[in-house]
């Protein structure tokens, strides 16, 4: 008697208008937003009228096995790492062989803050800075290293007051896309993926600049925090990086915090800002001593 073969599970991604129920809630796709590292992105409501995001894992030349262990391990950062400063996971559910994560939606990207017209980095930086560096001070704490921080990764969150409409939103920084991040103990320049413009110095050449571990973070928030100062996002060679023309970017600037990000960007991993509290520390010195 033979074995009964299982077919292979086939992804099915959500239809624009789908209702999804689970655990007794109803969540209503809308449009497709944008492709991340792992999966496709759309808009998505619930019953409450929450807007939210739903991420949606695509197999991509995997295996089933293959994207539900992404999907856990990604899971398993969110539920780990639930902070006012990391975007927030309402759900996660498998529907129909495929993967959802159901996260709170965010108004726009920091992407859109650095390139406004008539930008004043010095009003920006320190509310920027608390936001993300407070987030990434308890990824940090939980063993975690991000790794992909960068404009496009920091979400602008605007909180309206429902029963007065016509007050302005509160506006709150947040860390999103944790996909690629890893347990600080795991990291080192053989399993690192980083984007070669935002590529830290000791992930080209260890030996000299130091080893891979969180002052990563440290760096990649000085680069964006440097975006800011330049209102736009810079990208560096390979050569320019080991140079230190990140640093020196900053240095040259007459913003007061221009010292305290240019530490961030020091290339050797014992020169650099050790922390995200150091990091904080230094900034709000600069605001108080502005006063």
């Amino acid at each position: 008697m033979s074995t009964p073969v299982t077919p292979p599970k086939s992804f099915s991604p959500p239809a624009k208008g789908a209702s999804i129920h689970v655990d007794g809630r109803y969540y209503f796709i809308g449009d497709f937003m944008n492709r991340g590292y792992f999966g496709d992105v759309y808009a998505c409501s619930d019953e409450w009228g929450n807007e939210l995001v739903a991420k949606v894992l695509v197999p991509r030349d995997q295996t089933y096995e293959q994207v539900r262990e992404n999907w856990l391990a990604e899971l398993r950062k969110l539920l780990d790492l639930r902070h006012p400063n990391v975007t927030y996971v309402h759900a996660a559910f498998e529907c129909d062989d495929t993967f959802h994560l159901v996260i709170e939606r965010c108004s726009m990207t920091l992407d859109t803050v650095i390139n406004l017209q008539n930008l004043k980095p010095d009003s920006w930086i320190p509310y920027v800075a608390r936001d993300i560096l407070q987030g990434l001070e308890y990824i940090h704490s939980n063993g975690y290293v991000h790794k992909d921080i960068h404009p496009g990764n920091i979400f602008v969150s605007q909180t309206h007051d429902r029963m007065l409409p016509s007050k302005d939103p509160v506006w709150s920084f947040k860390i999103g896309d944790l996909g690629i991040s890893r347990l600080e103990t795991e990291i080192n320049a053989f399993n690192t993926l980083l984007a070669q413009w935002m590529l830290p110095p000791e992930a080209i050449d260890s030996a000299q600049f130091g080893t891979i571990a969180r002052t990563v973070d440290i760096y990649h928030v000085g680069l964006l925090l440097l975006a800011l100062l330049l209102n736009r996002t810079p990208a560096f060679t390979r050569e320019e990086i080991l140079a230190g023309h990140p640093r020196e970017l900053a240095e040259q600037h007459s913003s007061r915090f221009a010292p305290a990000i240019a530490r961030a960007l020091r290339r050797h991993v014992a020169s650099r800002t050790p922390t995200a509290m150091h990091f904080w520390r230094e900034i709000h010195a600069c605001t108080q001593s502005s006063v």
